[in-house]
């Protein structure tokens, strides 16, 4: 017997690369503002605190906001959003128990951002997890790959069982997804609204709401987040300056451009170029 699984298009399963997990076990008086999150993370990891957050409530309740709205974290609720629209989370509860995964995609991500999303456990889900956060920590670069995998896997799982519908269904959310993708490609690029409007062939109010429902940012918001996202990945590599990147992005003036690249990670970007300098130096901080 013979038999096919097929899809009508390609399917790519976003890959990502793991930076950070932290497992939280929270008390009533539990409250984080953001820059206190990222520079935490930033200390563990110098790529983390500017990628994307994927929170996994176990139990009890907690409220996160980002992109200027607020969103109830229950047990068993997934909620993705990139790292640089994050403003507060706190307890909700009495307590609050979650996992808090910081990665970065390294394709165009499919998974959907700023909604939370109601699935149930897993098989094995907490050992899973577990494994991740040890795993991470290993010497062996093949273990830690597998974490990065094990997440990827859950990720999926989780979106698969919380029943979103399907992708078909909403267009407008079909064409943000391609656009952000596109801006991704080609950070570099002007990616004005009226072009970016014209591009998936939609008014610039359409293109406004559109962009409000699927990601919680303006067309205009994403795309700023975008190019301090790969104004960081430029950074880190060490070979040009400040004032070289912010001209590359189409930021006319360095100062401005550290001042919103600050505003965004609680850093200014010179704190990237001094970091590598000391590491290649072998100083400590």
């Amino acid at each position: 017997m013979n038999r096919c699984s097929f899809s009508r298009e390609p399917v790519t399963a976003s890959g990502i690369e793991l930076l950070t997990v932290w497992q939280v076990v929270a008390d009533a008086d539990y409250a984080i503002r953001a820059e206190r999150s990222r520079r935490d993370s930033h200390v563990r990891n110098i790529k983390a605190g500017q990628e994307m957050v994927a929170v996994r409530t176990v139990r009890g309740e907690g409220r996160l906001c980002c992109a200027g709205r607020e969103h109830l974290l229950s047990a068993r609720s997934l909620l993705i959003f990139d790292f640089p629209s994050l403003e507060s989370y706190a307890t909700n509860s009495a307590a609050w128990s979650f996992w808090w995964f910081e990665f970065r995609p390294t394709e165009p991500f499919r998974l959907p951002l700023h909604r939370v999303m109601n699935a149930s456990g897993s098989a094995g889900e907490l050992a899973r997890c577990k494994d991740i956060f040890q795993s991470l920590r290993s010497e062996t670069i093949a273990v830690r790959c597998r974490a990065a995998a094990v997440l990827q896997a859950l990720l999926f799982e989780w979106w698969a069982a919380a029943g979103l519908p399907k992708e078909g269904k909403n267009h407008s959310r079909q064409k943000v997804q391609k656009l952000i993708e596109a801006m991704h490609l080609n950070p570099e690029k002007p990616w004005t609204v009226p072009e970016m409007a014209a591009q998936v062939g939609m008014s610039i109010s359409s293109l406004n709401n559109a962009f409000h429902q699927t990601t919680g940012k303006s067309p205009v918001q994403l795309r700023n987040g975008l190019r301090l996202a790969h104004a960081y990945e430029q950074l880190r590599h060490g070979d040009q300056t400040v004032a070289e990147v912010a001209v590359r992005l189409g930021y006319c003036d360095p100062f401005h451009f550290s001042k919103i690249f600050k505003a965004a990670y609680g850093f200014p970007p010179r704190e990237i170029l001094r970091k590598i300098y000391k590491n290649s130096q072998g100083l400590s901080e």
